[in-house]
């Protein structure tokens, strides 16, 4: 009798062994899922501070030197460069799926035809944008968009816009290394450079204002050192980090060309919808109440942007880790791991949001000239605003993470437009700060409601799944 059930026993023990086995490899996993995370996350705070360095040097040297008007329109200037963002069609976040999902498969064929296809498209791209600014840029009146007066600042808008489209436009596939290195969870080389770049920034702002120059002039020389930044990431993952991943025409294909546009598109649509809820705050101002007030308010949001700033440091390198689980099926790290990156994003948010506006007054006088200061009732608005950022951008980064996309993709461009047309009507009630609450009700409704609610969906299902 015993000698029947040795052989079941041993089964028994032997399944035991290899489930701890498989529970300890997948908390070792999820171990340095997060060391990876907290080291990107101090590399990027080290960054981030010589960003927020360069913001706040940047901030009262161009202030005084460019004056109101055209501070206001250097500001604007620099939010309507970041909707080139979206020119890549999601490439680049697509690719960070698609080379995270092949590092959770150990597949390093896959992750250079990723890297690949995708470089010769964000590089094709890049040329057709070019070459289209080119031939609008005469037809267009710059200084309406921008609502400027001065004939200085009218002068200027353009040959900035001109200079300015072209340095992000060479960004576009620059920006592919940070994109690989942040798919592997090594963003930390990423943001060392980033920081170059951003020290180099200030360097060039200060040398140009010493010689005078003109505002497009100031757009190269803080915009365009960074490119030194981008360049020098590519140098270090292609030819010492990862040089088997170097990208070659003969790893491109038209099959993950095809995969990488598709699920680029959705993401798209994403980055799109958020470039409509973010950043077409200063353009409404703009055209609503002039450049001046604009100043006023891109001070605010570069102020109280801090907190996002440093969550985002420690939340956005999540996005790699929960695909790569969710492709080893580690179903249980991620459910964790959101939980804890929204209640540790809150205890981070409130009280230092709370610090801003009690000491808004004594920070915006060292920053600015007097009438650059923002009004009381704005910074509360885009403080409110920026509380419910943090909780959305770790709904953002999971369900992207995950691959999840379709709430956003339906949901976020309702936001969007919804954001803009609810701030210009509360604009006509509430003047400035009627803007940033149409952002701040927006994320409530949208993003903290129906998308939130989504993700919620998912995380259950993950869980019914991994049981």
């Amino acid at each position: 009798m015993a000698t029947v059930q040795l052989p079941g026993l041993l089964r028994i023990i032997w399944s035991l062994n290899n489930s701890l086995q498989d529970r300890s490899t997948a908390d070792s996993r999820g171990r340095r899922r997060i060391r990876r995370a907290g080291l990107t996350g101090i590399a990027t705070l080290i960054t981030r501070g010589a960003m927020i360095a360069a913001a706040f040097i940047s901030l009262p040297l161009t202030s005084r030197y460019l004056g109101t008007e055209r501070f206001g329109l250097w500001l604007t200037l620099a939010t309507l460069l970041s909707w080139i963002g979206i020119a890549d069609l999601g490439l680049s976040h697509s690719l960070t799926n698609a080379v995270a999902t092949a590092d959770g498969r150990a597949d390093k064929a896959q992750a250079k035809e990723a890297v690949s296809s995708a470089l010769i498209l964000m590089s094709a791209m890049a040329g057709v944008i070019w070459l289209l600014q080119l031939a609008l840029y005469p037809f267009v009146p710059w200084e309406q968009v921008f609502n400027v007066n001065t004939p200085q600042a009218v002068d200027e808008a353009g040959p900035a816009v001109l200079l300015g489209t072209t340095i992000f436009v060479l960004r576009l596939p620059l920006s592919l290394p940070g994109r690989v290195y942040g798919a592997y969870q090594e963003n930390y080389w990423y943001q060392l450079w980033n920081g170059l770049g951003s020290v180099l920034s200030v360097v060039g702002l200060i040398i140009a204002i010493y010689l005078r120059a003109s505002l497009p002039w100031l757009v190269v020389a803080f915009f365009g050192t960074a490119l030194l930044g981008d360049i020098v990431s590519a140098v270090h993952l292609f030819g010492w980090q990862r040089r088997w991943l170097r990208p070659s025409l003969h790893s491109f294909s038209w099959v993950k060309s095809k995969w990488l546009l598709r699920t680029g598109a959705q993401f798209g649509v994403a980055q799109l919808s958020a470039l409509l809820l973010f950043h077409t705050d200063l353009i409404i101002i703009a055209q609503l109440f002039g450049a001046q007030v604009a100043a006023r308010y891109g001070v605010a949001l570069k102020v109280f942007a801090l907190i996002g700033i440093i969550q985002a440091a420690f939340i956005t390198p999540l996005w790699a880790a929960y695909g790569e689980a969710s492709a080893r099926g580690d179903t249980a790290w991620v459910r964790c791991t959101f939980k804890r990156s929204v209640w540790i994003s809150l205890v981070w948010a409130l009280p230092v949001a709370a610090l801003l506006l009690i000491f808004s007054t004594e920070i915006f006088s060292l920053l600015v000239k007097q009438d650059a200061v923002p009004e009381k009732d704005l910074m509360v608005a885009i403080m409110v605003t920026e509380v419910l950022n943090v909780i959305a951008r770790c709904i953002a980064v999971l369900l992207n993470g995950l691959g999840y996309l379709r709430s956003q993709v339906i949901f976020g461009p309702v936001a969007g437009v919804a954001n803009i047309l609810l701030s210009i009507f509360l604009a006509s009630f509430l003047d400035a700060a009627g803007v940033a609450w149409a952002t701040g009700i927006c994320l409530l409704v949208f993003w903290l409601g129906i998308i939130g609610s989504d993700a919620i969906k998912r995380l259950r299902s993950l869980g019914s799944e991994s049981t």
